[in-house]
């Protein structure tokens, strides 16, 4: 469905953007817009005026765009997909609070893969905040338009691409933000306060951290140690989260059972106070004998 995003930060990637999409036979059509669809430089400067609106303008993209497509073994006419491709623009827009944002659409079916490409403006029509949206927001949105095309268009080939795996694009999204950003992943972050935890001096310090972060250890059966995320309600295998962790652990927990267990036979061995025989007569009598 929705194959890619791009941002474009310059007026000339406007206008190659434009001169791409505007090629002949394609249906063309345009969105708060003044400018004729195959007036290219007219639509490139409505593109760059619009964006001095932003506040603080410098840097950002003037326009991003998307590409949607249809599966290519359909098997219905190219007026029809032309037809579904309008309404999935139209849901695209909605879902992603689009409708007030400059926006060219170009239709091309004179390939296999029936497509369409949409240009949108950074912000709204004389907008001054630009249109932010998180990789998490983007995975989403492709669910949710593949659910659309589903029920709308069931005579068409039904995909379940993105609602499949859209858990598992949402973490390989975690891992690319970390290479690019030097962030932590959700995991990485509760191995981290695992690994703190495993410097405290006694059990009950130990647990008392954890619980102040939701976490509690849980164990199954002999070999099966983990953290369970008490604000999330999931579970985390301490090996999972990192090769290694379990041992760390066990070796942790042996440790202080040595200490508990050292320190219950130093309070056993405390010799007993005996009082002398003098001062217990002192205690019984009193003063003792006189002359």
């Amino acid at each position: 469905m929705i194959n890619t995003f791009q941002g474009i930060k310059s007026a000339a990637g406007v206008s190659g953007r434009l001169k791409y999409i505007n090629k002949p036979d394609a249906l063309v059509y345009t969105k708060n817009m003044f400018s004729f669809a195959d007036d290219i430089d007219g639509l490139n400067q409505e593109f760059t005026e619009n964006v001095k609106y932003l506040e603080g303008a410098r840097g950002k993209n003037l326009a991003f765009s998307e590409i949607l497509s249809l599966p290519s073994s359909n098997n219905v006419s190219k007026e029809e997909e032309v037809q579904a491709l309008k309404t999935l623009v139209d849901e695209h827009i909605r879902l992603r609070g689009l409708e007030s944002h400059l926006a060219v659409i170009a239709i091309h079916n004179d390939s296999n893969q029936t497509h369409v490409h949409c240009l949108f403006s950074n912000n709204p029509l004389f907008g001054t905040h630009r249109h932010r949206v998180s990789n998490k927001e983007f995975l989403q949105s492709q669910q949710k338009l593949e659910q659309i095309r589903n029920k709308k268009f069931p005579h068409f080939t039904p995909t379940n691409h993105y609602s499949k795996k859209l858990e598992k694009r949402i973490k390989l999204a975690e891992g690319k933000m970390k290479y690019l950003r030097g962030a932590l992943t959700e995991k990485q972050k509760i191995t981290a306060t695992f690994k703190h935890a495993l410097t405290k001096q006694t059990k009950k310090e130990f647990q008392t951290y954890l619980k102040s972060k939701n976490l509690i250890v849980y164990k199954r059966g002999a070999k099966t140690i983990g953290l369970r995320d008490l604000s999330k309600r999931k579970n985390y295998r301490l090996e999972t989260l990192e090769k290694g962790l379990r041992a760390k652990y066990l070796g942790y927990e042996k440790t202080l059972n040595i200490k508990q267990q050292k320190q219950k036979i130093i309070q056993k061995s405390k010799p007993i106070k005996k009082t002398p025989p003098q001062e217990q007569q002192l205690k019984k009598g009193g003063k003792g004998r006189g002359r």
